[in-house]
């Protein structure tokens, strides 16, 4: 063992880890927890966001390939305020709050401690999709459904390997499978109340982040009081982060003190110092950002972008985009709902970033294999464009492409070529010999000329008489 080797916990401190936290496949100080989504899990540090980290979920435009300077920067003035759409940016606020749904009823499936905080925070809990059906009934149908696909399949070929897929996840256990078509049952709810689980802070005041401190002080405390028997998990959930019900009576400047304040807090959660008696508390913050930051004109006059400096503190930051909100994009990409774009990704107690080598949905990667025995992604090339879809029971976060067409059935990143038609081929001229006389061209034949009217029937009369008189007197010359 080398003896420069960082020892981050004591001895006594290590034990099982908790329902719904892993330790990192990759040297790092800290575990690694789910956001709900396998996909997500991916692109944030190849299998799940580090303990410690905020992360946060901001409204983009358009293909949402605007850097993360730009998404206030429209308030400033200049040639961008032109390009400022607020409902472009408010329709993307409900994929933001989807995809913070889906951190909550992670936290609450893997039996965490939650703290919900924003407006109308019971109604959001109350509408968090519910877990997929068992495994069990899977496996029936999927037993079914091979059994019938094998009467169909020719013996000759039975024994063949299937085709693998163009691109896979690593198989993971860490995050739950949910369901957008089903409601979470109000029975989980009362029971994560009455566990002190789950605990939902509605902002109706006008102190609204004093209101948030203490609700998360309080959950801080209970976990280091309930260390000693077991290892508890803090997830910190805050919606619509800099919306008017934070931002009513505040500055913006309250909010920077209050995320500084609380990443200090986790961070100590997560990494206490050494020679604690507390053990390590997996804590993770996940927020959506409200579009309300984006024009927030008393801070545009003194020069401020608030949505800026709020994604700087943030660990890792995703960007979605609504394609509806933007002429033209649902046609060109009819199977997406929105993309998705990658500010930031967590990178806590490491010197390398987790996700640039270890996702495989980017594609950053250098192509060689994890200790886990997990591929990493790409060989070593640009970043794939991501979009997500919203189906009916589930949500896909898969690379961008355009739509198929005539017929082929390959992804295109490019726009096709137009075809340019192939040059007429002109036949090849003769050369004339020099030794052949050039031939005589014949007269062409005489062209008829249309009755043009009386005038020109009485010249005619007279041609023709005079032709007549002409033609008497050369038989008179002849007698």
């Amino acid at each position: 063992m080398s003896a420069f080797r960082r020892r981050t916990t004591a001895p006594g401190h290590a034990r099982t880890p908790p329902e719904g936290v892993k330790a990192a496949p990759y040297d790092a100080p800290v575990p690694l927890l789910s956001t709900g989504i396998a996909a997500l899990d991916d692109i944030m540090c190849g299998g799940g966001v580090l303990a410690g980290s905020v992360l946060g979920f901001v409204p983009c435009a358009g293909t949402a390939n605007e850097p993360a300077a730009m998404l206030g920067a429209p308030m400033l003035g200049g040639d961008l305020s032109a390009t400022y759409n607020d409902a472009t940016y408010s329709a993307a606020e409900a994929y933001t709050d989807l995809f913070l749904g889906y951190f909550t009823a992670q936290g609450l499936a893997s039996h965490h401690m939650n703290v919900v905080i924003g407006d109308s925070a019971d109604v959001f809990v109350h509408q968090l999709m519910g877990l997929a059906e068992s495994t069990e009934a899977n496996e029936n149908d999927h037993d079914v459904a091979g059994d019938m696909q094998q009467m169909k399949i020719a013996w000759r070929y039975g024994g063949q390997r299937p085709m693998a897929p163009h691109r896979t996840l690593p198989s993971s256990t860490l995050s739950s499978v949910f369901d957008l078509s089903k409601r979470i049952a109000p029975e989980t709810i009362r029971r994560a109340k009455e566990s002190q689980q789950l605990k939902a802070v509605s902002l109706d005041t006008d102190c609204a982040f004093e209101v948030a401190w203490r609700a998360i002080e309080e959950a801080a405390e209970r976990c280091r009081a309930s260390s000693q028997a077991q290892t508890p998990v803090l997830r910190i959930c805050l919606r619509s982060f800099g919306s008017p019900a934070w931002m009513d009576t505040a500055h913006t400047a309250d909010a920077v003190r209050f995320l500084l304040r609380l990443r200090s807090l986790i961070r100590t959660l997560a990494m206490p110092p050494s020679g604690s008696s507390i053990p390590p508390i997996p804590t993770i913050v996940s927020l959506s950002l409200s579009s309300y930051t984006y024009m927030q004109r008393k801070d545009a006059r003194n020069g401020v972008n608030a949505a800026h400096r709020l994604i700087h503190l943030m660990d890792g930051c995703i960007g979605l985009s609504s394609f509806a909100a933007t002429p033209g994009l649902s046609d060109v990409f009819p199977d997406f709902v929105g993309a998705l774009r990658v500010y930031r990704t967590p990178a806590i107690g490491t010197l390398t970033n987790p996700s640039l080598r270890a996702s495989v949905l980017r594609g950053m990667g250098a192509g060689s294999s994890l200790e886990s025995g997990a591929s990493e992604g790409g060989a070593g090339g640009g970043e794939n464009n991501l979009a997500f879809k919203i189906k009916r029971k589930r949500v896909a976060i898969e690379t961008l492409h355009l739509d198929t067409d005539g017929g082929v059935k390959e992804r295109r990143t490019v726009p096709p070529e137009p075809e340019v038609p192939p040059p007429r081929s002109e036949a090849p001229r003769p050369d004339p010999t020099p030794s052949s006389p050039p031939k005589a061209s014949s007269p062409a034949p005489p062209v008829p000329r249309l009755f043009a009217g009386l005038g020109d029937l009485r010249q005619r009369g007279l041609k023709m008489a005079q032709n007549k008189n002409a033609s008497i007197d050369r038989q008179n010359l002849d007698f």
